[in-house]
């Protein structure tokens, strides 16, 4: 098996990816930004070849340098577990024919409104929410939801970027601060009450073989708004045992089912409150904050 890695030196995290495959006997070229001599030790030994390109989220430069790769040597699998570069290698995995999550589904859990509209009408309990370029139809949505809303990129990572607005004034305010009106483009959504936790998995064929729960303290918009909250994961290992998260895990299925994800690891996020169990949002990515390393010790594997 040789798998071609999409960065595998930054965040730090991302070497212990190209450990693991290396142990499981697969051999791992590496794309990245950096130059090889920045490489260390650890990973020159694991990979098996490495090639630097100006940015790997240029989908046509990434395109160019796996096929190179694959001319020398047959590419298997082509993985990338940031966020920000999950896009452009689904792309380059349709335009060369490698197996793995699809352009529409790495869309999809990218672009929060239409990820929403997609699984409400899968019938996914979810926060009502609109994509918009246009103060006023904003504004209208918001008189039809009504208050808190919040606001954020369409396609950011978890709360990144993201803002509560309590009033129109508050509204206007974000609004005019992300360009909307003005070229710009934001995902608007109702405020949803209640605890936040994870749901993240393991994925292949469409099949969950691995999952995984854990609670956040406070809630994440909570604690990058207060930055001088240290915030909390806490992992469970009783996933198996507890009979609440069988909801948890039947909302997770059904919305792998809706996006069409297939092999790919997942990080669902969730709330549960007055209104229930209600779906927030999901990357088709392992979870980040190397809240992999905590699954691991909790259950005693090496993911």
């Amino acid at each position: 098996m040789h798998v071609v890695f999409v960065e595998p030196s930054f965040p730090a995290n991302q070497k212990e990816f190209v450990r693991a495959l290396h142990e499981a006997g697969a051999a791992v070229t590496g794309i990245g930004e950096r130059p090889k001599d920045s490489l260390d030790g650890d990973l020159r030994r694991w990979l098996v070849h490495y090639e630097q390109i100006p940015t790997v989220i240029d989908a046509d430069a990434l395109v160019r340098t796996v096929a190179w790769v694959s001319e020398r040597m047959a590419v298997d699998r082509l993985e990338a577990t940031v966020e920000a570069h999950v896009m452009a290698a689904a792309q380059a995995r349709e335009a060369l024919g490698i197996h793995g999550t699809s352009v529409r589904t790495a869309w999809l859990c990218r672009d929060k409104p239409a990820m929403k509209d997609v699984l409400r009408e899968g019938g996914v309990p979810t926060a009502a929410s609109m994509g918009g370029d246009s103060p006023d139809e904003i504004l209208a949505f918001a008189a039809r939801v009504g208050y808190p809303l919040i606001v954020k990129p369409r396609s950011g990572a978890g709360a990144s970027g993201a803002t509560r607005v309590d009033s129109d004034d508050e509204l206007r305010g974000a609004l005019a601060a992300s360009g909307v009106g003005h070229g710009g483009s934001v995902a608007v959504e109702e405020f949803v009450e209640g605890h936040e936790g994870f749901y993240d998995t393991i994925t292949a064929g469409g099949r969950v073989l691995h999952d995984f729960v854990s609670h956040y303290f406070p809630n994440v918009l909570e604690a990058m708004r207060t930055r001088w909250i240290s915030p909390q994961i806490v992992v469970t290992n009783r996933i198996d045992s507890v009979p609440d998260y069988a909801e948890v895990r039947a909302l997770g299925a059904r919305v792998n089912e809706l996006l069409g994800i297939d092999t790919t690891a997942t990080h669902l996020e969730w709330f549960f409150g007055p209104r229930g169990l209600r779906f927030s949002e999901i990357g088709c990515r392992p979870p980040g904050v190397r809240t992999w390393d905590l699954y691991s010790a909790a259950n005693e594997v090496d993911l």
